[in-house]
Order: C-alpha cells, then sequence, then structure tokens
C-alpha cells in the first residue's frame, strides 16, 4: 500500500485535483483532499513541487518499426548532407551490420536544401549495401549495392527514382521488407523490449501499435503480441493488424483494425490535397479509389472492427469520413469508436461528418515541430493560409469530436509532453487547446480510444494505479514553457516502473507460452 500527499490531477470529467491518493494491489483505493483514517498509519510519498497525472497514452504508432530504427544511428541533428556522409562513412567502416541503415534525413534543414543522392552514398560507403531513411519514416536514399539488391521488385513500382536514389511508396515498402527481413530474430526482440523502457522514460504506459507490414510473414505482429503479452512491468501494448485485405484480418483476434495508409505525407507531398500543391502542378497521392475503402469499412465494420484510417490530407481525410460514415449508415452501430489517423487538414464538410457519425480523430499534434527549417519548407509546400488548417484542434474540440493523440513513431518520437506542449502552442494560436484539454487528450481520450477507459486513462477510485510524476505543475507554468517538463517517475499498476526482469527472449517466450 501507498500514499501519495500533493498535486493529484485526475483529469476526470470535472478535472478535478485531489491532495491524497492511495495505492492497494495495484489500483486505486482512495483518491480525494484528505485522508481517511484508516491509512494515517501509511507514511505518505510526500510529491513536493512534483505532481501526478494519469500515465500517457499512445494511440497510433509502429512499435517494431520504431524499435529497429530507434537503434539506427540517428543523423537528424545534422545541418549539411555534407555532415551526414561523413558519420555514414564512420558508421559503415566500423559496424558489423550487414545493411547500412541511417535514420533522420530531412532534406529542408539541411544547407544543401536537397536530400543526399545516390552518388554521394556510393562514394561514402562503396562496400556495403546503405538506405538513408527520412524523418517521416515514408521515404528513403539508398546507394548502388542496396538498389541492386532490390531492383528486380522495384524497377516497376511507384516512388522508384534510379537517376536519386529516392524510394518512395510502394518502392519504399520493398525497402523497408529488404532490411528487416536482413536482421536476426533476436535483435529485433532485443528492440522491442528495450523499446518499452524507452516509451517509460516518456511518461507513456500504454500503446497502440499497427502492425503487419515490411516483415516477411507478418511475424512483426506475432511478435509484437507475444512481447506485450511476456512484458511484467505493467506496460500495456495492443497491437492492431495493418492490411487492406479483410480476408487475411479475420484469421487475427483483434479488436482494431488499421487500412493501409490512403496516401502519404507532406514531407513527400504526396498527401492527397483537394487543390494543387503550391510550389507543384500536383494534388498528392490516393493510394485507393473511394469503392475500395468504402467496401473495406463496411465489411470491417459489419465483423464488430474499430476501423483506423491514415489521413493525412485533406482529400485523404474525405476519403476516410465519407467510407466511415457509408459504413455505418450500411450497419449502425452505436459504440463503434472507429478513428482517423492524424487527420491533419480536415475540412469542415469531414468534420461535420465526423461530428454526426461519432468519428473520433487521433492528432498528432507534433508533427510539424521540433525540425530546423519545418514552418518556411510546409508553408512554401502549402501556402501560409492553408498551412494555418493543419491540426484546427480547437475547431475540432468546439465540435465536440473527441480527440487522442498519436506519435506515428517512427515518423516522430512518442513525447507525450511535446505533444500537450505543440497542442497548447498551436502554429495557429486560434487553434490552441488549453492544459486541461491537451492533458485529457493525452489521457483519457487515449484510454477510450482503446476500449480501455474503465480501467484506465484518470486518476479514479477502481481503476489501475498508473500514473507519471512530473516535476512542474502544468497549470501553473506559463504554456509556453510546457516543454519544460520533466517525466520524474512513472508507476504502473502500482509499482515504479522498472525493466523486465528477465531477458528479451524470455519475456517473448513467456508471452507465446502464458503460464
Amino acid at each position: 500500500m501507498q500514499v501519495f500527499h500533493g498535486t493529484i490531477i485526475t483529469c476526470d470529467e470535472k478535472f478535478t485535483v485531489a491532495n491524497y491518493l492511495v495505492e492497494r494491489e495495484g489500483r486505486i483505493a482512495y483518491i480525494g483532499d484528505t485522508l481517511p483514517a484508516q491509512y494515517e498509519v501509511v507514511p505518505p510519498i510526500e510529491l513536493g513541487n512534483n505532481v501526478v497525472v494519469p500515465a500517457f497514452i499512445d494511440t497510433h504508432m509502429h512499435y517494431s518499426g520504431f524499435s529497429i530504427l530507434h537503434r539506427m544511428f540517428p543523423i537528424s541533428d545534422t545541418d549539411s548532407n555534407a555532415k551526414i556522409l561523413e558519420q555514414l562513412r564512420e558508421y559503415a567502416a566500423n559496424s558489423r551490420d550487414n545493411i547500412i541503415v541511417g535514420f533522420g534525413a530531412t532534406e529542408f534543414a539541411v544547407s544543401e536544401g536537397h536530400l543526399i543522392l545516390k552518388e554521394q552514398m556510393d562514394a561514402a560507403c562503396a562496400f556495403k549495401p546503405a538506405f538513408i531513411i527520412k524523418h517521416d519514416a515514408h521515404s528513403g536514399v539508398a546507394n548502388s549495392l542496396f538498389i541492386d539488391a532490390i531492383k528486380s521488385k522495384v524497377e516497376n513500382l511507384r516512388g522508384f527514382n534510379p537517376t536519386t536514389g529516392e524510394l518512395k511508396q510502394e518502392a519504399f515498402t520493398v525497402a523497408c521488407e529488404f532490411v528487416f527481413h536482413g536482421l536476426s530474430t533476436k535483435k529485433v526482440i532485443d528492440s522491442m523490449v528495450e523499446t518499452a523502457d524507452f516509451l517509460a522514460s516518456k511518461g507513456i504506459g500504454e500503446i497502440y501499435s499497427a502492425s503487419g507490414m515490411g516483415f516477411i510473414r507478418d511475424y512483426d505482429f506475432d511478435m509484437e503480441r507475444s512481447v506485450a503479452k511476456g512484458l511484467d512491468n505493467g506496460m500495456q501494448m495492443k497491437v492492431a493488424y495493418q492490411s487492406a485485405n479483410v480476408e487475411k484480418i479475420t484469421k487475427k483476434d483483434m479488436t482494431r483494425v488499421v487500412f493501409a495508409n490512403l496516401d502519404g505525407t507532406f514531407a513527400n507531398r504526396d498527401a492527397a490535397l483537394l487543390s494543387e500543391y503550391a510550389d507543384t502542378n500536383n494534388k498528392g497521392l490516393s493510394y485507393y479509389n473511394d469503392i475500395d475503402v468504402q467496401q473495406f469499412c463496411i465489411n470491417a465494420n459489419r465483423a464488430g472492427y474499430q476501423i483506423a484510417l491514415h489521413a493525412v490530407g485533406d482529400e485523404a481525410f474525405e476519403q476516410a469520413a465519407n467510407a466511415i460514415a457509408i459504413a455505418l449508415e450500411d450497419y449502425p452501430r452505436f459504440d463503434h469508436r472507429h478513428i482517423i489517423l492524424h487527420g491533419s487538414l480536415p475540412t469542415d464538410r469531414a468534420l461535420r461528418i465526423c461530428q454526426k457519425y461519432n468519428i473520433m480523430i487521433s492528432a498528432k499534434p507534433s508533427m510539424l515541430s521540433h525540425l530546423d527549417g519545418i514552418d518556411e519548407f510546409v508553408n512554401g509546400i502549402l501556402s501560409e493560409e492553408r498551412a494555418k488548417g493543419i491540426n484546427p484542434l480547437r475547431k475540432i474540440q468546439d465540435m465536440g469530436i473527441r480527440i487522442c493523440f498519436n506519435s506515428d513513431a517512427p515518423a516522430s518520437d512518442p513525447n507525450p509532453i511535446l505533444w500537450i506542449h505543440d497542442a497548447c502552442n498551436n502554429k495557429n494560436p486560434e487553434q490552441s487547446v488549453t492544459v486541461k484539454e491537451a492533458l485529457r487528450m493525452a489521457t483519457y481520450n487515449g484510454a477510450y480510444a482503446c476500449f480501455d477507459e474503465k480501467e484506465r486513462g484518470t486518476l479514479e477510485m477502481g481503476k489501475s494505479c498508473d500514473l507519471v510524476v512530473l516535476d512542474k505543475n502544468p497549470y501553473e507554468i506559463p504554456v509556453e514553457e510546457l516543454d519544460t517538463i520533466n517525466v520524474s517517475e512513472l508507476y504502473l499498476k502500482g509499482k515504479p516502473y522498472q525493466r523486465s526482469r528477465t531477458g528479451s527472449m524470455a519475456t517473448m517466450i513467456r508471452g507465446m507460452f502464458p503460464q
């Protein structure tokens, strides 16, 4: 039994702030302003200037991909291609890996103003296949040895540029398969178990992962579920299957299904837009036609699944909202909790559909933040006025549409403190939300999106004692300083988070054969 005394932000419906929280056998036995007499014999944990909030929830990430790329050599802190190439040269010379993979290149952050070219990578790494993945984790550039190894599979695919070595869209998926197939199973599992520790350091106690792409026979999906069951430190991991094939989905035991991406990203100018990009004569790329998306949603909705659709551009957002609405007209469901992932540039028309059919939005408030040159880049490709429509959280909140947060890792590092900061400091100030609203989006709304709100998301009696200790009170500091808050400790089921007490392989086996 433990007693916490200090400022305890419950994130409940009334935004209650309590003075005491009592944990017993992993659950919250009491929470309130005064301590009942029966608990006075327990020496309290004095929070002092620290503050307790519910554990944060990431409602959409790609756990396997993030786990692996998180361990590759990072190149996001460089400001020139010359420095990146020097890092590549040094890393390749000292690495035992058969394939060299870097992660985090950003063309608008480097002085040259363009991505590394294949011939430059050849000069830096001529003796091993090498692949540099962009910061958005949706495209990359490869050297000649890498291209030669996959050329027969990508030469007729969309997104392959043999001159520059750039790979995106379907060609990028093949490149990722080549990378992941070359990894040892132990290395992948080690990465997955270690990633739980990284998430905990950010105050995250629960995640929803989308898997089933990039690994042979979709073994990332099966490994993630085994790791999730095998973790013994309270970290909650739910796994969704990402596929456009409903027949494959029916063979998996799950609640949520994620349709393959409807469009791409702003960084690649292939997010699907209703009008042309400001600097090119194209509207991006819709990966699927309306009929295919609608039929998928109809079948998935009838089967009782929670549908999640990845949509970045405004055209893709309308496609997603329309498809879910048609599915619900076909087969009405009261508590479906269908969700649009990202929904970065929503139209008023599609938001009204979300409002009518109770479609949730899992926003990525830090999608276009904390990268050198990002503002100029986005304003240049969309126009400054259109860019103001990205993540209009205030409008969505005022319409009564439920918002939760996601990282889409590895596209960005999971960092709930930054989510909250960026939601309260929107690039368009008129679309900022309050600290209370942002905290609830990162906690309760996330649990609700995971069908877990009765167990987690708020600090209330009877719920699992999953909480984060912060070193500052988010209610008492200027909103501009929210990103200075640090996570001091994470408690899951009432226990301070600890690394898995057994090795990664033992964790995997324990998940495969639970006692």
